[in-house]
């Protein structure tokens, strides 16, 4: 009788229930900001009383996996290498703005908006500054998880041009939102050139990363 032997676990449904775990323990990041947004809760009380335990659960969660197979079926893989990607692609995106913020462009005017929201207060500046930062870094991160929580048919174009497509989706996503009305950005043709362009550059970097350091994993 001959035996079916599977070359690799990509997917398989008692992943799902893991994926969808990982995945939302990621989105509370972004969740943060959004009930600010909506008035469900406040930045300060979600990052006091949620952020932290989320980010604990996402570290007992990789090192529990830490020994599986590495790839896109080990959410080890998911939330260190996404997390790693995502900070990165987090760097390449103000690396890429900074220009246009040195030309007068109000595109790191959040951040410090962030850190106020986070404290509740706007002092200590140095304070405001470190958390607004942290905070940017911290959706960069998340970003990077969420996306390889969903890869579940992995190849080298997959991971790269997903990654593209999950940047921009994500960016506008953000724009249906108040953001802009929020942090009293100009909502103008310059502004999205400049917030699209800087998203498709996290969108490559993320990309490259996972396809170079995840899609081997695989057998890819």
């Amino acid at each position: 009788m001959t035996r079916l032997v599977r070359r690799s676990r990509p997917f398989t449904p008692v992943l799902l229930p893991v994926r969808i775990i990982v995945f939302g323990l990621a989105f509370l990041s972004f969740a943060c900001l959004l009930g600010q947004f909506y008035g469900f809760w406040t930045m300060q009380f979600f990052g006091c009383w949620v952020l932290p335990p989320a980010t604990v659960a996402l570290a007992i969660i990789a090192y529990r996996t830490r020994h599986e197979r590495d790839g896109t079926g080990n959410p080890h893989t998911w939330i260190v290498q996404g997390a790693i990607g995502g900070v990165l692609a987090a760097f390449a995106y103000d690396l890429f703005r900074l220009p246009f913020v040195l030309q007068g462009a109000p595109l790191f005017k959040v951040f410090p908006r962030f850190g106020e929201l986070l404290l509740g207060a706007s002092e200590p500046t140095w304070l405001v500054q470190f958390l607004g930062w942290a905070y940017h870094f911290s959706n960069g991160a998340t970003l990077g998880i969420m996306f390889l929580a969903m890869v579940v048919q992995p190849s080298p174009r997959a991971l790269f041009w997903g990654a593209v497509a999950w940047a921009l989706f994500i960016e506008a996503m953000l724009l249906l939102t108040p953001y802009t009305a929020f942090f009293g950005l100009p909502l103008d043709g310059r502004f999205l050139f400049l917030t699209l362009s800087a998203h498709m550059i996290f969108g490559l970097v993320l990309g490259f990363y996972c396809r170079g350091r995840i899609a081997v994993h695989d057998g890819l």
